[in-house]
């Protein structure tokens, strides 16, 4: 594993920061006073930023955008400097959040893992495009986990005019040095659980949105907010063993049934449905065997909000009856999380 290196004292000032159109938290006013309020930063808090790439750390080259900058490199380009925690930098890797497997993000467990008794909280900086699944991963790969562990990103590259970079990574920063344990992420201004992320708009700087749940909290000039209560305390562990071999099959009205036969020997298969979920009757057959061939079925929808309700239609209740499973509420990217580590 890269070495951690040497501590970067952090003055983060949010308290000027203002929020533009774009920027502004949603939720109520600070003079609510939350009953979950955050504001326990503490600046005797030690902080590990783990750098990962991504478009955060990224650079105009020859072949379009690439990630170059490594930790050090992000916290030289923060502005507004107030004491709020001491950060450490882990260089983990450079890439684009595109690469980044099963077994890179396994990398960021171990890293938080191993290291959570010398730090307070950690932070990820990573890509965008697949920053869902990795927050994800890691609140299934480390259950219970008693640390913040922050994984944030960018829509434009650190140091690039009108960037998001600088914001989210002192908010994920505040966030962490607040304490509070468990996975999340945080991007403009709003921390969104590890298994409620979902990325909407491709090159919006609000691209994210919180999946069936309201987010956590927030930050706001300043101060971190939570909206809702900390997660219950429990024996922390580390997933060693997950089993990535999941296909996801987005459904068409006209999916060639042959189609089916390719995801026989794979062990689970999560199939998007339609609206409040079901198997069109012609695939019916194709599903049955699939399933009777010892392949777990589990179903969700294509649609952002409002999960699967196999109970409510005729179709539902058919593939029910099949044996498929109901995913509910969860993101599509939680569901393969939670199947790969052996929860489902």
């Amino acid at each position: 594993m890269p070495k951690v290196k040497g501590e970067i004292n952090l003055f983060l000032d949010l308290s000027h920061k203002k929020y533009g159109k774009n920027e502004k938290c949603t939720g109520n006013s600070r003079g609510d006073k939350e009953k979950f309020m955050g504001n326990n930063v503490n600046p005797a808090r030690k902080i590990l930023l783990i750098a990962t790439g991504g478009t955060i750390a990224c650079r105009e080259t020859g072949h379009g955008l690439t990630p170059v900058l490594d930790g050090e490199g992000l916290l030289r380009e923060l502005p507004g400097l107030s004491e709020v925690c001491r950060v450490e930098v882990l260089d983990l890797m450079q890439r684009d959040s595109t690469d980044i497997t099963a077994d890179d993000r396994m990398q960021m467990a171990r890293a938080v893992w191993e290291k959570r008794g010398a730090y307070d909280g950690f932070v990820i900086a990573h890509g965008t495009d697949t920053l869902a699944c990795t927050a994800a991963l890691l609140h299934h790969l480390l259950p219970h986990i008693d640390r913040p562990v922050v994984v944030t990103g960018s829509m434009l590259p650190m140091g690039a005019e009108g960037s998001d970079a600088p914001g989210n990574l002192l908010d994920a920063l505040r966030v962490a040095a607040d304490g509070r344990r468990g996975v999340y992420a945080v991007l403009r201004g709003s921390i969104l659980r590890g298994t409620n992320v979902l990325k909407v708009h491709s090159t919006a700087l609000d691209a994210f949105v919180s999946a069936n749940e309201p987010p956590a909290g927030r930050v706001a000039d300043g101060s971190v907010i939570w909206d809702a209560p900390e997660p219950a305390e429990a024996t922390p562990r580390l997933v060693t063993e997950i089993d990535p071999h999941v296909f996801v099959l987005r459904l068409t009205p006209d999916l060639p049934l042959s189609f089916f036969s390719v995801l026989h020997g794979f062990p689970s298969v999560i199939i998007e449905t339609f609206g409040g979920g079901g198997i069109p009757a012609h695939m019916e057959q194709a599903v049955r065997a699939l399933i009777a061939d010892g392949t777990r079925v589990f179903l969700t929808t294509q649609c952002i909000e409002g999960g699967v309700h196999l109970h409510k239609y005729e179709v539902g209740r058919r593939a029910e009856a099949m044996g498929a499973v109901s995913l509910g509420m969860r993101t599509v990217e939680d569901a393969l999380a939670a199947i790969m580590c052996g929860e489902l």
